[in-house]
């Protein structure tokens, strides 16, 4: 009896293990991948389509950040130098995680710093479990919706431009 609800018990387990991770999309982030499209939200909370967002014919940096990652406070005001002075030459998409973090904390942390790039939010982890996402920042760049590689940490100025404008 005892061994019949532990073995429920880790079905059961196991059953929403398998239903959390499987969000709407998966990505290896190997180079050469194609993006699947996912939805993304708006820090103001408009839902949009990645598709809408990324345009096929630039390159473009997805960002998985948290407000709380001193790595991800280092990077941001790189990725809004890059974006002030080339939003018409390449796509930023930088999205805030839910991890230990809230939609309010997100916005606040956006506005107190004056930052303009595209801002969205992960409400429900799907897009950094999607993602694959181990750490903060998590940075990737694609060609159209081809995947060029990820990069592990922190992005520079120098990087983006070395990386979107070429």
């Amino acid at each position: 009896n005892k061994m019949k609800k532990t073995l429920v018990l880790m079905l059961t387990f196991l059953l929403v293990i398998v239903s959390c991770s499987g969000g709407d999309f998966f990505v290896k982030g190997k180079s050469g991948e194609t993006l699947p499209k996912f939805n993304l939200e708006k820090i103001s909370g408009e839902k949009i389509s990645s598709g809408k967002v990324i345009d096929k014919n630039k390159k473009t940096l997805i960002t998985i950040a948290a407000e709380w990652c001193p790595h991800c406070q280092v990077e941001a005001p790189e990725i809004q130098r890059f974006y002030d002075e080339y939003k018409d030459k390449a796509n930023i998409i930088v999205i805030y995680s839910n991890n230990q973090s809230s939609k309010e904390k997100v916005q606040e942390f956006i506005t107190k710093n004056g930052y303009t790039f595209p801002a969205y939010y992960d409400v429900d982890g799907k897009i950094t479990a999607g993602f694959n996402v181990e750490g903060f920042p998590f940075n990737m760049i694609l060609d159209g919706d081809k995947i060029i590689k990820t990069i592990e940490g922190e992005v520079t100025y120098e990087d983006l431009k070395e990386n979107l404008l070429k």
